[in-house]
């Protein structure tokens, strides 16, 4: 059995748990199509109007630079100390994005 240093094994669960976390706070996109009888208007109905459009550029980056480490990492299997540390840096800021997103977009949605 190969012995691995703690900080390897502390990267692993970290990655693989805020990865989970995002894919969950995904999920939660879907909420105001399942209950779009509790929303105060229909979807149909609602618009979001932005007026910097340069407001996408930072987080479209932020989601491309996920998928470029998520894709490394899984090729490597969570064996890379490193890039298990970037994509958690990274997810959690995707994280936070979204939470503040979901934030500023709820009472628009559901009144």
């Amino acid at each position: 059995m190969i012995s691995r240093p703690k900080n390897h094994t502390i990267s692993k669960f970290t990655a693989k748990l805020l990865v989970r976390l995002f894919m969950l706070s995904l999920l939660f996109a879907f909420a105001p199509a399942l209950l779009e009888d509790k929303t105060a208007r229909p979807l149909g109905d609602t618009f979001v109007y932005i007026d910097n459009k340069w407001a996408f550029l930072f987080p479209g980056l932020l989601f491309l630079s996920f998928l470029a480490l998520l894709i490394l990492t899984l090729r490597n299997k969570y064996e890379k100390t490193d890039l298990n540390w970037m994509l958690s840096l990274n997810t959690a800021l995707l994280i936070t994005y979204v939470v503040l997103l979901y934030i500023r977009l709820y009472p628009i949605i559901f009144g």
